[in-house]
């Protein structure tokens, strides 16, 4: 029982959390730090109690309400997912655009409208403009309007909120469909942004094929509408935390092995990419599918309709969590792999 006196008036603001008390007074049962994705399964389970009007729930690219809306909220901030002196305002709030619109292209729903919220450390209209310009270059990309927003004021950075709402058919390609036997998909080039932001992080400057891999992440939201229309993915995501990582979402969402065939991971040469940053790094907002082997001519015939690369590079299997083949099928754990808010990235930094 807690046998401290109420706070009084004067007493107040020192009774704010954060004010001179021990965190675990703030937060009763606090525990050590986790990882991201432990943060959000724990996040989850305190707001999600379940909804007659909600078919999908957390743990997917976005959540699907009764109806077929697809609902999902991409955050950006300054000096975690971007920085001022790496890109202008206008080309971070096209990238903040861009990854929402992504979470729709992994459901295979088609984009209807976005709403920006925003925070600006000063009352600076210009800086705001251009972050929504940003954001209108990329749902204007896709045909979807900014529908409204919200804005405040922040401490010291610039905070961007991008909820994306769409449509899907059938509840969407979620990331629980993988079978054993499925192949293993990505579309494009994989490991430019990683380069690029490696190259900033070293005190360098990428060339201009990172450097507009990072600004301009691709819009995929034609191909996943079409994958799902046509029944060809089995399950679904978008790259945004790296290869490895997000490949590591499928197998535990879908409870199978992901093998991952090195020497066939597309890696992005044009941006000075290695394999490491194809396999490790973020930020490419391409599509990683699975689908099964009798669906191979139709993927490769789609990829030609659209001009999109698809690439296979590699197999579901029974078993649990993903593992690296070289060409001989010798297989290795890839570690832990992908950036995590929380403990940092594996091989390039997000500053």
């Amino acid at each position: 029982m807690d046998d401290r006196p109420p706070a009084d008036a004067d007493s107040a603001d020192e009774a704010r959390p954060g004010r001179g008390r021990p965190v675990d007074e703030i937060c009763p049962g606090r525990v050590r730090p986790v990882d991201e994705t432990a943060l959000v399964e724990r996040l989850a389970g305190i707001g999600w109690k379940g909804s007659r009007a909600v078919v999908l729930g957390p743990g997917d690219d976005a959540a699907v309400l009764r109806g077929g809306l697809a609902v999902s909220t991409d955050l950006m901030v300054e000096g975690v997912h971007f920085r001022f002196d790496w890109v202008t305002p206008t080309e971070a709030g096209f990238r903040a655009g861009a990854a929402a619109l992504s979470d729709m292209a992994a459901m295979g729903a088609r984009p209807e409208t976005l709403l920006v919220s925003m925070a600006l450390p000063v009352r600076d209209p210009a800086l705001g403009e251009a972050l929504q310009r940003g954001v209108r270059a990329a749902g204007d990309r896709v045909g979807a309007a900014i529908a409204g927003g919200d804005v405040s004021r922040a401490a010291d950075a610039v905070v961007l909120d991008v909820v994306a709402v769409g449509r899907v058919r059938d509840g969407g390609v979620r990331r629980s469909g993988a079978g054993p036997g499925d192949d293993l998909w990505v579309s494009g080039v994989v490991g430019g942004a990683a380069a690029a932001v490696a190259a900033w992080s070293q005190g360098g400057e990428p060339g201009a094929a990172a450097r507009a891999r990072f600004a301009a992440p691709p819009d995929r939201t034609g191909l996943g509408r079409s994958l799902a229309a046509q029944g060809l993915a089995s399950a679904m995501i978008d790259i945004s935390d790296g290869l490895v990582l997000d490949a590591r979402r499928i197998a535990t969402a879908s409870r199978v092995g992901v093998h991952i065939r090195r020497d066939r991971v597309p890696v992005d040469a044009a941006a000075g990419a290695d394999l490491n940053q194809a396999l490790q790094g973020g930020e490419d907002y391409e599509l990683m599918f699975t689908a099964r082997p009798k669906g191979k001519a139709r993927i490769q015939a789609l990829g030609r309709e659209l001009s999109v690369q698809l690439t296979r590079i590699g197999t579901v299997a029974e078993g649990a969590d993903v593992a690296i083949e070289d060409r001989e099928r010798r297989r290795r754990p890839p570690g832990r792999g992908g950036y995590d808010h929380f403990r940092g990235p594996s091989s390039t930094s997000r500053d």
